[in-house]
């Protein structure tokens, strides 16, 4: 009994507890959304329990005018009427109701923005100064100007101003014109200089870990310097943790020294992998990385893939050249076996590309390759030797392991032989290709593909498989087979065509954080004539985004061979 008295006595206090801590009813009307919470906000009222002390809801009912006052001004409105009751019910709990009608805010007649010091000439620092800046003509809040003259002073103390303070603030408001006027001036004072840089790692030359930055001892300060030093050290590979003090000096030098302190990453990385896919079947793959050969920053890189389908072994030898973040120099070799409904090839490739970042969008890649192959094209058995030069353009935003709702990939890919130089045929051929991602709200998004290609070639039956454009498969036209389209021979067997065009538009919609659903329509072919047979298939497919990257089932029928069955695709990697 006494422990069952406790218990009650337990349960009852706890129910007085939560009773004594619910607020009362405190309503709003009148107020648009933003209004109503900032006078929740900024109304003690508002969070005092309904059984509290009746003397104390009494006064901070009397108070509320003034609160309310404060709230309404912050956000631009002046002028208004309101009218306020407040209540009691038996059992002692209170209630407070407020009618608001609002008049016309107060909206912005002039605003000046002023800065002074040496960041009066700088252009960066003028053109930040309109970002963010109140508008003249809309309704005056005073909280956004507040975040814009920290967010201000913020950025000029950035560009190395580090003095950089607020001469003068000010906002006029005229309630009877219901205009208001900003005048805000911001002096700079001197701007700082990069001082030494130093970094504290031993396993790269320094003249290498001097490639990355942007910056030398002397230039003018820059924050933004400083965030992409760290951003290109921590994706280089060489280190696991990077750490960056970059602070003025003491001495009246106006100097800021930059200390980094890098931890060596792992220098050895092995992979293996095992998967499915439908075009290629059981797979498994294995892999070996050196990320640090020397002190210069060599690396080395191992790929084995196997599959009944295509199968592969790769090795590079790459260094950085001039700007390590984006200059590389790689020398690779490979072998490779694939064999399809249509083909077989036994190629073996030797070559160098030397690759460079056009544009911080834009990765270029000039190389040359040496390639041997073996191959059987439908009854067509033939060698192929080839010295191919090209050069690859390729850029990518958005690409991410999880799902993104936006972003796109393009690369345009210009190769070709001459047999005058060594080659057993002379061909040019141009490649571009580009996948879209675009939003449609917030659960739905468009994909949308393009492939094309075009060869201008000296004699066709000259052309080793790898050379010739097939269609079909997970990546081009869903509801037919890996490399299934194309002209064919007598016989019936493909055998590849010299231009190809397929495209894709897909509908995808989240139906859950992990899955989403989605429908497509592909079409295309390879071909040797313009008067193309276009391949259509349809279909619907299921999307799990796991923790390796979005896994697709797809399941497709061709419409141009309804006697066809459905046909099963199953693929993992990134959406772009």
């Amino acid at each position: 009994m006494r422990v069952a008295a406790r218990i009650f006595a337990s349960v009852a206090g706890l129910s007085l507890f939560v009773a004594a801590n619910v607020p009362a009813a405190v309503t709003f009307t009148g107020l648009t959304e933003p209004l109503e919470k900032n006078a929740r906000a900024l109304m003690p009222l508002a969070s005092v329990p309904c059984d509290a002390a009746r003397f104390r809801v009494e006064r901070l009912f009397r108070d509320s005018d003034a609160k309310l006052r404060n709230a309404l001004e912050a956000m631009g409105h002046y002028r208004y009427q309101s009218r306020k009751q407040l209540s009691f019910d038996e059992s002692g709990c209170w209630s407070a109701a407020f009618h608001v009608e609002l008049d016309e805010p107060v909206r912005l007649r002039e605003v000046a923005i002023t800065i002074g010091g040496e960041a009066r000439e700088d252009a960066w620092i003028s053109q930040q100064s309109w970002l963010y800046r109140p508008v003249v003509g809309s309704v005056l809040n005073h909280g956004e100007y507040e975040r814009y003259k920290k967010w201000l002073v913020g950025a000029v103390q950035s560009r190395g101003y580090f003095e950089a303070q607020l001469s003068k603030s000010a906002v006029t408001v005229d309630a009877d014109l219901l205009q208001a006027d900003i005048e805000l001036e911001v002096e700079s004072g001197p701007r700082y200089r990069f001082g030494r840089v130093e970094y504290s790692d031993n396993i790269l030359r320094p003249d290498l870990l001097a490639g990355y930055a942007v910056f030398h001892a002397g230039d003018p300060y820059d924050a933004a310097a400083i965030s992409e030093l760290h951003e290109a050290l921590s994706g280089s590979g060489y280190f696991g943790a990077v750490s960056i003090r970059a602070e003025p000096s003491d001495d009246g030098s106006r100097e800021v020294p930059v200390f980094v302190t890098l931890e060596p990453g792992l220098r050895q990385v092995y992979t293996i992998g095992a998967g499915f896919a439908t075009d290629t079947g059981v797979q498994g793959r294995l892999g070996y990385t050196n990320r640090r050969l020397n002190d210069k920053g060599h690396q080395f890189d191992s790929r084995l893939f196997v599959s009944s389908v295509d199968s592969q072994i790769s090795g590079t030898y790459r260094w950085p050249r001039g700007n390590p973040e984006d200059e590389w120099v790689d020398l690779f070799g490979g072998y490779q076996h694939k064999r399809t409904d249509t083909s077989r090839s036994d190629k073996v490739t030797l070559g160098i590309r030397v690759s460079h970042n056009r544009t911080p969008e834009w990765l270029e890649t000039p190389y040359l390759n040496f390639t041997g192959e073996d191959y059987r094209v439908g009854d067509q058995l033939d060698k192929s030797r080839l010295i191919i030069p090209g050069i690859n353009w390729e850029s990518t935003i958005g690409r991410e392991i999880s799902r993104i709702r936006s972003g796109r990939r393009m690369s345009l890919d210009i190769r070709g032989s001459l047999d005058d130089i060594g080659s057993d045929t002379t061909f040019l051929q141009v490649t571009g290709s580009t996948k879209w991602a675009i939003p449609l709200g917030e659960t739905t998004r468009v994909l949308a593909r393009a492939d094309l290609g075009i060869t201008a070639k000296k004699d066709f039956d000259e052309l080793p498989a790898s050379v010739r454009y097939f269609a079909g498969g997970d990546n081009s036209v869903r509801g037919y087979g890996f490399e299934t389209l194309g002209p064919t021979d007598e016989e019936g067997n493909v055998i590849g065509g010299s231009y190809l065009a397929t495209f894709s538009i897909e509908i995808d919609r989240l139906i859950s954080k992990k899955w989403s659903i989605a429908a497509f329509v592909d079409t295309g072919n390879a071909f040797d004539e313009f008067d193309v047979d276009f391949k259509t298939g349809v279909g619907l497919g299921l999307r799990w985004y796991s923790p390796l990257g979005p896994i697709r089932v797809d399941v497709a029928h061709p419409l141009d061979d309804p006697d066809r069955d459905y046909r099963l695709h199953i693929t993992l990697g990134p959406d772009l």
